[in-house]
């Protein structure tokens, strides 16, 4: 049972969209899994025994007391299990050879039971920030190249806007280098997915067919710009096709005289 619990954990992690929730939720069921088998080996040493034949063992009951019943039994059983393996205490000690021996070996495990649930608690926590640390750490990296290289305070402040920007629309994903390591065939359909309804709201691909547009989805490059960033420049060679995915778009048009005039475009 213990391996086919493993096997089924293993194939649940790989499948849940939650998985540092799923790693925790496995933790408390193996560590409740060890109580229990615990409990269990309690209440047979106290049965081999005897029962109430010393403060240690379970205490003796007759028909048709509360002690008698199994709920009563096992939680009695499983709360002595619990207090020994967490080396809280507070239960009687132990009298014989084998209690000793016992107790011993239980509070041995329990040493290795809550080193596991630090270790793991602590990659559970990192897991989740994992992202983040990632990401302030190429930021950090910057600044400290620009503070090398006495780069202007504005030029600093823009980089710095874009970083916020950027982490406030992504958080950290490159979606390019993310989808590297699945096969072509699912990595175009991911992309299609996500991107062939954006495609078809532009004009000039309205009356396209859809497998002109699939192969043209695979070429998009996710590319993000904060605001008040400029995307291109008036008498700069274009070499690239914008969409606007997100967000909003100013034209500022200069005439001759030096009027400008700005409009807008937005997804």
């Amino acid at each position: 049972k213990y391996k086919a619990l493993s096997e089924f954990f293993a194939s649940m992690e790989s499948r849940t969209n939650a998985p540092d929730t799923f790693r925790a939720f496995n933790l408390i069921v193996y560590l409740l899994l060890i109580i229990h088998w615990i409990a269990c080996v309690y209440y047979c040493i106290s049965w081999f025994e005897g029962f109430g034949m010393n403060n240690w063992v379970y205490p003796a009951t007759e028909e048709g007391d509360d002690d008698h019943k199994f709920l009563r039994k096992y939680t009695v059983c499983f709360y002595w299990s619990f207090l020994t393996l967490t080396t809280i205490g507070g239960s009687s000690d132990p009298e014989t050879n084998l209690e000793y021996l016992f107790t011993g070996l239980t509070f041995f495990n329990g040493v290795f039971v809550f080193a596991a649930v630090v270790g793991n608690v602590g990659d559970v926590i990192s897991n989740m920030n994992a992202a983040r640390t990632e990401f302030q750490a190429k930021v950090d990296d910057i600044k400290r190249y620009m503070l090398h290289h006495r780069v202007p305070d504005s030029l600093q402040r823009r980089v710095k806007k874009w970083f916020d920007y950027s982490w406030g629309r992504t958080h950290g994903v490159d979606e390019s280098s993310l989808l590297e390591t699945l096969p072509d065939k699912l990595r175009a359909r991911i992309q299609i997915q996500i991107h062939l309804k954006t495609l078809k709201k532009v004009t000039i691909f309205e009356k396209c067919e859809t497998g002109l547009l699939c192969e043209l989805v695979l070429k998009l490059r996710p590319q993000i710009f904060s605001p008040r960033d400029y995307v291109c420049r008036r008498n700069e060679i274009g070499k690239e096709m914008y969409i606007i995915n997100h967000g909003k778009l100013e034209c500022i048009v200069t005439t001759e005289s030096g009027e400008a005039y700005r409009g807008g475009d937005s997804d």
